[in-house]
């Protein structure tokens, strides 16, 4: 379908463009930026001098698919996905069923057949069932289309094996996807190791879980060459660790998410667990060092951090209780709120974590931004609507959150992937 989006404040390359200008779509891909564009017969979208942004990229969500569809499938991702501006999604290499040879890549892409939806592409697991014993089918899935290989969640503890796909890696030059969590610090841990975990009397996991990991896969990349995407960094340490690395040459990237830079270990007191995430949530020092990440370039992007479990494995004990937040839906409501509003970060910085850099760290050509040429994935947002948080009309299965009530500004009014409009309000 072609479109001409009119009336548009175009943030472009991190750039606010001074003047409001049209967008014509043909076919998909972004044909003309320009004042007072006139075409007939298209389908006009008014933008009405809203922001309009190049659509999110997003790591990691995890898709259930073939019998475990009671959790978020990929229609269901494209629901929430849209609703909150991501117009892509890479999904997590631990999801249902595990993403270790071609044969489930294809199934993945053939169950995006048939219907509008959200662009998806796999993650590859670095090893077969994601056991951390045996290299998967890593060649043959990136020639069938994953776009970067992960540990999928669980940290490969066989340092030789690790080194191994490191070094694999090179080959493809691709992006290599790690977890900051040493198995054996966070052995039995459910929150932060700290006075919250005393209070209750639960098992912490310590920052130094974080920390060591991210210490050996700096060490890997830096004598094998290899791309690494650290996820999810939640502690001060960890940042400051990725901040010098850069400063040697290291090839490293990393992400955080929403969570870690807004909530704290406290928010799990009286045993809240909607507040139960992995990593933990940390402490104040963390938040600010994690926001001053995002703010200088050490913190490259910022991810949902989507990784939704059933509702009544929350209402349980919490040593029990599943790790996992529903977050696709809000992300952007809580970004806008705590960084743009309130934090100093302006839309232009939160395009460029959300959008230029995702697609740069995982080799896509023609995303991330908004020109011609460009594939069309475009977002209309408002800054300035007022809502509260209210779960209960997410789009994702999983209709909980630890945000529940709390006042935000911002709305995504309109998603259009492949110029095809998914969402509009």
């Amino acid at each position: 379908m072609n479109l001409l989006i009119k009336n548009a404040k175009i943030v472009s390359n991190g750039i606010l463009e001074k003047d409001i200008k049209d967008i014509y779509i043909e076919n998909g891909i972004i044909k003309k930026i320009d004042k007072n564009i006139n075409i007939e017969d298209v389908k006009i979208v008014d933008a009405k001098n809203k922001y309009v942004l190049p659509g999110f990229i997003d790591i990691g969500c995890k898709i259930f698919e073939n019998g475990y569809e009671n959790k978020d499938n990929i229609k269901k991702l494209t629901e929430a996905g849209s609703k909150g501006g991501f117009t892509t999604i890479i999904t997590s290499s631990a999801a249902k069923p595990i993403v270790d040879d071609k044969t489930v890549v294809e199934y993945i892409h053939s169950k995006c057949k048939g219907f509008k939806n959200i662009n998806l592409y796999p993650l590859g697991n670095m090893t077969k069932g994601g056991e951390g014993k045996k290299i998967s089918e890593i060649g043959e899935m990136i020639l069938t289309g994953v776009v970067a290989i992960s540990d999928g969640g669980k940290p490969i503890e066989d340092t030789n094996l690790l080194r191994d796909i490191f070094l694999y890696s090179r080959m493809f030059d691709i992006t290599v996807m790690t977890t900051l969590i040493e198995p054996n610090l966070c052995k039995n841990g459910t929150v932060n190791y700290g006075c919250m975990a005393t209070k209750l009397g639960l098992v912490g996991i310590p920052r130094e879980a974080e920390e060591i990991e991210i210490s050996k896969n700096i060490i890997l990349s830096k004598y094998t060459g290899a791309k690494v995407h650290i996820s999810y960094v939640t502690t001060k340490g960890a940042v400051d660790l990725v901040r010098q690395a850069k400063k040697e040459g290291v090839n490293i990237t990393c992400s955080t998410a929403p969570h870690y830079f807004t909530l704290t270990d406290r928010e799990v007191d009286n045993y809240n667990t909607l507040a139960k995430v992995m990593p933990p949530l940390r402490e104040i020092e963390d938040i600010e060092a994690i926001k001053e990440g995002l703010k200088d370039g050490t913190i490259d992007m910022i991810a949902s951090g989507h990784s939704p479990v059933l509702y009544e494995k929350k209402l349980t004990e919490f040593e029990r209780a599943e790790f996992g937040i529903s977050s696709l839906d809000s992300t952007f409501n809580i970004i806008n709120t705590k960084l743009v509003k309130e934090s100093g970060f302006t839309i232009e910085d939160i395009t460029v974590l959300m959008s230029k850099n995702p697609a740069k760290i995982l080799g896509f050509k023609n995303k991330g931004d908004i020109k011609e040429g460009y594939d069309a994935d475009i977002i209309i947002v408002d800054l300035d609507q007022e809502k509260q948080i209210d779960s209960s009309k997410f789009l994702s299965r999983a209709k909980y959150s630890p945000y529940d009530g709390m006042p935000v500004f911002g709305e995504v009014l309109t998603t259009i992937v492949r110029g095809n409009v998914l969402y509009d309000i």
